[in-house]
């Protein structure tokens, strides 16, 4: 059963497989405006501030277009201004996703509750075939696009094929490696998804799909066709529609103004579910942690995410209507070893260990040499748990708790380094056949939290030995470094989604598997991956996701370091909000703002 409290969560949400999206946001180096017919709302008055959600971003959205948006921020835009065709509980009694289409939705519910439940999904029904090679599903005849113009099964189908192009190179192209013909390397959309009306729409697998991860990968967020049909592949990207975003959802784009902020208001027309019941949502970029911290403490915005749990005291003794709220385990921070030699995979595409990373002992050496615990103990104290895998403990039905973490070892790590043939040269630096054990950890600009951790990192690094210099980069430096493969070693996080599905994390095929930075190869991966999903009942993969989780602890890709339970700040002039695993804003259209004159000072 549903865990009383665990929500609902648009399909939307969940954009890139078992990885979500970059935690750290990657933002745009642009700076151009785009401005709705509405104009830019002002909020120096108490009465705008009684229509204005605030909300304070470490950065930018990238695109506010699901087939390649990229960041959370960019979700949790768009999740809103565009509609789904499903929606999603989270059991937190088991860690499963159950899905909901509109009738099953109104079948679990009492009629006195009808008229208070959410009708954000598109599809009314959905049917799997008994082979599981086929899903059918009915959609709602009463869904319009902004304009108007119906939302219709040609919108999934045509959004589909956007996804799948190469030259668009979505993040998303895993979610369609079961339509029928992906296994011959080309997806025949004519056979993979039919259309025989406008409210049927039917996507056709090449073998059979467990319905979880059939539903999971058929949910992905459709554009209207109408609007997108003439623009080419290649102009897709820069194409000027991209600050235009025609939607369906609770709030449409008012304002854009890039690096600084975007304004959305409530989208009248919405029934799907509903117009947002704030009339406006300004999310503005702060990337000062103390500025952002400063601005809640003032009223000058609403919520500020990823609060520094020593700072909770003296914000809340600052402003009495102040709340903090604490949800966990989703987000993990980690250290990006590169594998492979990347100078030699981007010029002649061959595989050659990294110099210092490449071997799985050494990067184990890396993991035994840094203190975790240390970190956890100074920053985030008891909101903090050590990480092993990225397989979350939330996801109980799935997560291996008999792994033991890798102790800190400085012993340890200098004994297996000294068996790889790394030993101490003449200044006390490690060096192996004339090289140095010295390289660059970059980090991005902004995180407190991960400024601190690099420099017990670089500590734990030199005393045994290995010379590590620490860089900041600005976020949209750092992340389009990263998506290109052009760092050694790095540190970053992820929040993971809530259905498993890690090829394009860990697939060996580095041309699909676009969030696998650090080049990591292991056949055994890919296996167990396409094993776990030929099971049709989710938790019958359960042992194949065991053997997973100890091939990723014995062969250390990257250093897990600590899963993070999020503490965000939120004004308690905020009504209806329901923090959970889903996400901060998951029910954000729900949410209420008091107004000035009721908030006791």
């Amino acid at each position: 059963m549903i865990k009383k409290g665990a929500g609902r969560v648009s399909a939307s949400y969940r954009i890139t497989g078992f990885l979500f999206v970059a935690f750290v946001l990657l933002t745009l180096s642009s700076c151009n405006r785009h401005n709705g017919s509405n104009g830019k709302a002002g909020k120096g008055s108490a009465a705008a501030m009684d229509t204005t959600l605030v909300i304070a971003m470490l950065g930018d959205a990238d695109y506010l277009n699901p087939v390649i948006g990229t960041t959370v921020t960019s979700s949790n835009i768009f999740s809103l201004i565009y509609p789904s065709l499903l929606q999603s509980e989270f059991d937190t009694t088991t860690g499963l996703l159950n899905y909901m289409a509109l009738e099953k939705k109104l079948r679990e519910i009492t009629p006195g509750q009808a008229k208070k439940t959410p009708k954000a999904a598109i599809a009314k029904s959905w049917t799997m075939s008994e082979d599981h090679k086929s899903l059918t599903y009915i959609l709602r005849n009463d869904a319009f696009w902004d304009d108007g113009q119906p939302i219709v099964s040609g919108d999934f189908k045509f959004t589909y094929q956007l996804y799948g192009n190469p030259v668009i190179a979505s993040a998303r192209q895993q979610y369609l490696a079961e339509l029928v013909g992906a296994d011959k390397g080309k997806i025949d959309f004519d056979k993979a998804i039919e259309t025989p009306n406008d409210k049927t729409l039917i996507f056709r697998f090449y073998k059979p799909v467990p319905e979880h991860l059939a539903l999971f990968h058929t949910s992905l967020t459709p554009l209207p066709a109408h609007r997108w049909k003439n623009v080419k592949p290649d102009e897709f990207r820069h194409s000027p529609l991209n600050l235009d975003p025609l939607g369906a959802g609770p709030y449409k784009l008012k304002n854009w103004q890039q690096q600084q902020e975007i304004d959305l208001i409530s989208n009248r027309k919405s029934n799907l579910p509903k117009p947002g019941n704030i009339p406006a949502i300004s999310f503005k970029v702060v990337p000062d942690y103390t500025v952002r911290l400063t601005q809640l403490q003032t009223g000058t915005v609403d919520v500020v995410e990823n609060i520094k749990p020593e700072d909770f005291t003296a914000l809340l003794k600052a402003n009495h209507q102040i709340k903090i709220k604490t949800v966990g385990l989703r987000v993990y921070d980690y250290i990006g070893w590169s594998n492979i030699d990347q100078e030699e995979y981007q010029r002649s595409g061959k595989f050659k260990p990294h110099p210092l990373f490449g071997s799985a002992q050494v990067r184990l050496a890396l993991t035994h040499a840094i203190n975790r615990e240390a970190i956890i103990d100074g920053y985030l104290k008891e909101y903090g748990v050590i990480c092993n895998t990225d397989i979350s403990p939330s996801l109980k039905w799935a997560y291996d708790n008999r792994i033991t973490p890798h102790a800190f070892d400085p012993v340890q790590a200098s004994n297996l380094l000294k068996a790889e043939g790394w030993l101490p040269g003449p200044d006390g630096i490690l060096q192996k056949n004339g090289r140095k054990f010295s390289f660059v950890l970059y980090t991005n600009a902004g995180n407190a939290r991960r400024n601190y951790a690099s420099v017990i990192i670089q500590q734990n690094l030199r005393a045994i030995g290995i010379d590590c210099k620490l860089e900041v980069q600005e976020s949209n430096v750092f992340f389009e470094s990263l998506q290109a493969r052009k760092l050694d070693a790095w540190m970053a996080g992820w929040s993971i989604g809530l259905e498993i599905d890690p090829l394009d994390v860990w697939g060996s095929d580095l041309k699909k598997s676009r969030f696998n930075f650090a080049g990591y190869r292991n056949p055994r991966i890919d296996e167990l991956c396409e094993l776990a999903k030929q099971k049709m009942n989710v938790k019958d993969a359960k042992p194949y996701w065991l053997e997973y989780q100890a091939i990723l602890h014995r062969d250390q890709p990257i250093t897990f370091l600590y899963w993070m339970k999020e503490t965000q700040g939120f004004s308690k002039r905020i009504e209806g909000d329901e923090l959970n695993i889903a996400g901060t804003f998951y029910n954000v259209d729900d949410w209420r703002l008091r107004p000035s004159a009721n908030i006791a000072q």
